[in-house]
């Protein structure tokens, strides 16, 4: 009986230890995490590529061609592509044409919610332009893309995160010497894509965490200040000159009220009835109620904060002041030239400025710019670190231009600063000319109105 007992016991000691394994996840097993929103494609990839939809503008009309699948008629199968030949039509001259598309099978990458796919189309000329093309597994049509140039040879396309639809992409741009074409490898570019809130956006790292409330810039050059002839251009804004920025990560929106109260909340010192008379001008959020900000105003810009309180805050978060170039880089929204960030005209459509509203709007009311930034333009004028310098265009670095010293130099010492500091963007009570991208304006930074606000900027770590 004892023995019978003894067996009894061991038999169901091991079956509960059956029952716990079983419920514990194995090692290669998705979190729920990482299987929130993942789409079963429900065939091998290579079998979806021949069903997708492509949509691809004509290189000789502009149209968009609309259903470009790789199958039936014109179809040419490799073992690393598949070429599809299309006639097309012109509309006004009735020309008929053959428009030729590579579709790259060899660099599909499939992650949770995404296939990336690079796609080639050639005209009928001697030169294939390439994109990187993303495409919905639900609905297996291409929702976004990014061109990669004309004759580029692409190196390699790897999946960097697929929980999160991140590739890394390495092609090389052609060149021309002494009228051969080549490309040189020691030129190679290494470029991250994520798709973030169903858009592709360029990131600095492939393993960074996403972050939603902020727009990754690349580095690169840039033209940066005004054109000699025009409109409205003060002096201070030439001459234009060619500046180089490492990458940075910028808010999407301006800092808002709720995102002040946070800031304010943990931070008491910073209160409206407890900040020395030093950071401000006695209207420090004078439109609040107390620590509480006007009801329905909590998605508007945060505004009568000064430069002070604009750097505490930023310093509260981790990040910092935009320099006057990030800001400009970052306002352009790769429409490099223009007066404004959506063009060369005014469009009271696009941005809260000349009392048109009669106040602030919430953050994002307006379209976006290039970049997927809102209110560059108007709304509030923006803080950024630099000191103002009238003529700091002429002695401008070509790299990393910062006025009034180094970017710790001020970090490290910005309760101390007394010098006037620049401004940007203009604000719902701005007139025309001062929502030009170029534009500059300054003041003290104690100084706090209805119509000063800021957003930060994070550099990008190497």
């Amino acid at each position: 009986m004892q023995i019978f007992c003894v067996v009894t016991c061991l038999l169901m000691l091991a079956l509960s230890q059956q029952v716990v394994y079983a419920q514990q996840p194995s090692a290669t097993e998705p979190t729920a995490e990482s299987a929130e929103g993942f789409v079963e494609l429900g065939m091998p990839l290579e079998g979806a590529l021949t069903k997708i939809t492509f949509m691809y503008p004509s290189l000789k009309s502009g149209d968009l061609i609309g259903a470009i699948v790789f199958e039936g008629e014109g179809v040419t199968r490799e073992k690393d592509y598949i070429k599809l030949k299309k006639p097309i039509k012109l509309r006004w001259t009735e020309e008929v044409y053959n428009s030729y598309y590579t579709l790259l099978s060899k660099y599909a990458v499939e992650g949770d919610r995404y296939i990336f796919v690079p796609l080639g189309v050639n005209g009928g000329g001697s030169g294939t332009f390439w994109n990187l093309n993303v495409v919905d597994k639900k609905t297996l049509r291409t929702v976004e893309e990014v061109g990669l140039g004309d004759r580029s040879r692409i190196e390699k396309i790897a999946l960097a995160d697929a929980h999160r639809d991140t590739v890394t992409i390495t092609y090389i741009r052609r060149e021309i010497k002494k009228g051969k074409p080549f490309h040189d490898p020691k030129k190679a570019v290494a470029k991250h894509y994520r798709m973030i809130e169903g858009i592709l956006r360029e990131v600095g790292n492939p393993l960074s965490p996403s972050d939603p409330d902020t727009i990754f810039i690349p580095a690169g050059n840039f033209d940066m200040g005004s054109r000699s002839n025009a409109n409205d251009a003060e002096d201070d804004e030439k001459p234009r000159h060619t500046v180089y920025l490492d990458a940075f990560h910028i808010d999407r929106y301006e800092v808002t009220n709720a995102h002040y109260k946070k800031f304010v909340d943990a931070n008491p010192q910073w209160e409206k009835d407890r900040i020395p008379e030093k950071y401000h001008d006695g209207d420090y959020l004078k439109h609040w109620n107390g620590n509480n900000y006007p009801p329905d105003k909590g998605k508007h810009p945060v505004v009568y904060v000064s430069w002070y309180a604009a750097m505490a805050y930023a310093e509260w978060r981790g990040k910092r002041l935009p320099t006057e170039a990030e800001w400009e880089k970052a306002a352009r929204g790769d429409r490099y030239g223009r007066d404004y960030a959506w063009g060369d005209s005014l469009d009271s459509n696009k941005a809260n400025y000349g009392e048109n509203i009669g106040d602030t709007t919430p953050v994002g009311t307006y379209d976006m710019n290039g970049y997927g930034l809102y209110d560059m333009t108007g709304n509030v004028w923006e803080w950024c670190l630099d000191e103002y310098d009238a003529d700091f265009y002429a002695i401008s670095p070509s790299r990393n231009p910062l006025a009034g010293g180094t970017v710790n130099g001020i970090l490290s010492n910005w309760r101390d600063v007394r010098s006037v500091r620049v401004l940007r963007g203009g604000s719902w009570i701005s007139n025309a000319k001062f929502l030009r991208v170029s534009d500059r304006t300054r003041f003290t930074p104690r100084v706090t109105n209805k119509a000063r606000g800021f957003r930060c900027v994070k550099p990008v770590t190497p």
